[in-house]
Parts: C-alpha cells; sequence; structure tokens
C-alpha cells in the first residue's frame, strides 16, 4: 500500500492543527497532532512536560512520536511542533517519508495569534508583550532553513483546504 503521509510544519499559532483538521476531513485522512500523542503518551500537557524534563528530552520524544507515526500511518495528515522540523534530522526525516508543506505568517500576525494564549505554551509563557514579538523574529529567523526545505511553502494567502489539497494533488 502507498503512504500518503503530509506532515504541516510553521511556527506556533500558524494554524497547523485547525488547518489539518479540516484537510484530514475532506480527504478522509487520519489527523495526526504529534504534540497531542506526547501529551496523551505521558499523561501530561506539554507545558508540564517540559517544565518537568526538560526541552532536551522533549525533543528526544517528540522525534520517537514521529518515527513511531511514520511507520504506523498510511493516509494521514500530520501536525508537527514548531520546533520539530529544528531538531534530530527531523526535516530530513520527514521530506523522505511523505510531503512537507511550510505554512508561513509574518512574525506580526503570529504574534497576534499568539499573545492571548502564551501561558499555555512553554516557550512563551514568561515573556511579556514586547519580548514576545523579538522572540517570534528571532526563532523565526533560527528555523526559516529548516522550514524553507519543505517541499511547498504556502503564505497565508494560499492557505486554505481547497487550495492545499489542489495543489499537493490529493
Amino acid at each position: 500500500m502507498q503512504k500518503n503521509l503530509v506532515f504541516l510544519i510553521g511556527f506556533m499559532g500558524v494554524g497547523k492543527t485547525t488547518l489539518g483538521k479540516k484537510i484530514a476531513k475532506k480527504l478522509e485522512y487520519t489527523f495526526v497532532d504529534i504534540d497531542q500523542k506526547i501529551e496523551s503518551k505521558f499523561k501530561i500537557s506539554i507545558n508540564e512536560f517540559f517544565n518537568k524534563y526538560g526541552e532536551t528530552t522533549f525533543r528526544k520524544e517528540e522525534t520517537k512520536m514521529l518515527e513511531s507515526i511514520i511507520s504506523e500511518e498510511n493516509n494521514a495528515i500530520i501536525s508537527v511542533g514548531g520546533g520539530l522540523p529544528c531538531f534530530n534530522g527531523n526535516m530530513e526525516l520527514m521530506n523522505k517519508s511523505g510531503v512537507t508543506c511550510y505554512l508561513k505568517r509574518p512574525p506580526k500576525e503570529l504574534y497576534h495569534r499568539l499573545v492571548n494564549g502564551k501561558g499555555n505554551r512553554p516557550l512563551l509563557k514568561e515573556l511579556n508583550d514586547e519580548e514576545l514579538l523579538l522572540f517570534i523574529e528571532n526563532k523565526l529567523n533560527e528555523r526559516e532553513m529548516y522550514y524553507n526545505q519543505a517541499r511547498f511553502v504556502f503564505l497565508r494567502d494560499r492557505q486554505s483546504v481547497e487550495n492545499l489539497v489542489e495543489e499537493l494533488n490529493l
């Protein structure tokens, strides 16, 4: 059986989970959110995981979960955490295993999407509003080299279910 795995990557708050669920429903694919899988496995939130085990352990678990999903799923839309593509050769693994789609949005827009929910995000919870925008800009600069290795890059105006399904030829 041929595998059809689509990986949605991009910065936190860009809409990977929301869009991913809609695409999966339209295609009758499985939807998988790696962060939700980790929360289910460890029975704690990502925030609590970071506090208890630290980022290094989290990144290792993220990679294990990614490998597990790749081996188990056939037709799936997979939402990955914002940092996942930047660690442990994950971007290369995803590109070999399926189609990668970078959902790209400008820093100011991400700021407006994240500012009210930053308490739920381990990398943001200690930042004031000014620091948040600077953090987003800096992290995006660090991560773009990984994100831009995606097979497809979708700017905001092309991030619709119909457009993604059509462009990905699914």
